[in-house]
């Protein structure tokens, strides 16, 4: 029994110590992961700051306002510095030629058919062979439905994931249509719906065009407004179905970049002046002004906690709080003067599906008439 008894006790200290011998791994462990989140922190945090430095200098005039080159920094500052310029230029660069090769127009450029040629390169199966290099194929890109927004996968709404799997959504794919058609000529404009972008086109004679590069169709205004989202407020100021200028759409890659640090880190100083900057150039954008008013929002959440959680009525009462509340309800007016109301992701899932299902049905009728016209002569 004595021996039983010791030898119990020996397993009894070896169990304990070895458990003892885990915890202190795992506190070692998360000691050297939060010293790395702290490390990472504050390179990619050094990196944020210098994209919107660089941001801002397009903006006011002191760098070259290159939108490619905008969409690529806001997009690496997420990802930390992974990526590299001269690849996705690259990327780009050959659709353009692509482009041109189908359009067949290098002697004398045609836009009409370099617009044809995008469209078919955003719609169809192109076979694309080059002197001395065999065949392939180039296909259409597909429309993500999986985590649209990004809210699992955040680099599901970036041009750069586009490129990588041929497949996006509506914050990628009207971007990588509207930097090829940049280098193309072809004069387009984005334009915002709710949760939604697309492109407009202009043709020779000054008329716009609305273009849905998620399914390669011309719309109509009546086509966002089917979601029923849009308000009379919103389209007064210009905030929905309007052509963006190029300031007004560098903007937009500013509030990308307040967006995605926020995703990181959370509202702070630097997503505040952010959504100032772009707001200074893009003053309608909803984007922008949830932004301004989540940031506010945020302070205040900081300025009530470290005042000791005030009810309403004392933080009223607070001096130092009182400015900050009144700065919140500011920017929620400021929202609200947009008529702006968030889309839930299934309804706006549901609202894509039957468009599109909509328009299959019309083409396929448009294609059976033709048929049929063609099969009596």
């Amino acid at each position: 029994m004595l021996q039983e008894a010791d030898a119990y006790i020996t397993g009894q200290l070896q169990r304990e110590r070895a458990v003892q011998q885990a915890i202190h791994e795992e506190e070692q462990r998360r000691r050297g992961q939060a010293a790395f989140n702290a490390e990472f922190a504050a390179a990619n945090q050094a990196l944020y700051r210098a994209t919107l430095q660089q941001l801002q200098g397009m903006l006011d005039g002191r760098q070259p306002a290159h939108l490619r080159r905008a969409v690529f920094l806001t997009e690496n500052a997420y990802l930390n510095g992974q990526l590299r310029y001269a690849d996705f230029s690259t990327q780009v660069d050959e659709l353009v030629q692509l482009c041109r090769g189908l359009a067949a127009d290098s002697a004398r450029p045609n836009p009409t058919a370099r617009f044809m040629a995008l469209h078919r390169l955003m719609t169809d199966t192109v076979r694309v062979a080059y002197a001395g290099q065999l065949a392939s194929v180039h296909l259409p890109p597909r429309y993500d439905f999986q985590d649209f927004w990004g809210r699992q996968d955040y680099t599901k709404q970036f041009v750069t994931k586009l490129l990588r799997t041929n497949s996006g959504q509506c914050h990628s794919l009207p971007l990588l249509y509207k930097l090829v058609a940049d280098g193309l000529g072809i004069r387009t404009y984005l334009s915002m719906a709710p949760n939604h972008s697309y492109i407009q086109v202009l043709d020779n004679q000054g008329e716009l065009y609305s273009y849905e590069p998620t399914n390669g169709h011309f719309v109509s205004d009546a086509y966002y407004m089917s979601s029923g989202f849009i308000k009379a407020g919103a389209l007064k100021q210009r905030a929905y179905l309007d052509t963006l200028t190029q300031r007004e759409t560098l903007a937009g890659r500013v509030f990308d970049l307040a967006q995605s640090y926020a995703r990181r880190y959370g509202h702070d100083a630097f997503t505040a002046q952010c959504a100032a900057l772009g707001l200074r150039y893009y003053p309608q954008s909803v984007q922008g002004r949830m932004l301004a008013h989540d940031a506010a929002l945020m302070a205040l959440m900081v300025a009530v906690k470290a005042n000791g959680q005030p009810t309403e009525a004392q933080a009223r009462l607070n001096p130092k709080l009182r400015p900050l509340m009144e700065e919140v309800e500011r920017r929620k007016r400021a929202v609200a003067e947009l008529g702006h109301e968030d889309m839930p992701a299934e309804q706006y899932a549901r609202w894509l599906q039957q468009v599109e299902q909509e328009q299959a049905r019309v083409a396929g009728q448009q294609a059976a008439s033709r048929f049929a016209q063609t099969a009596q002569n």
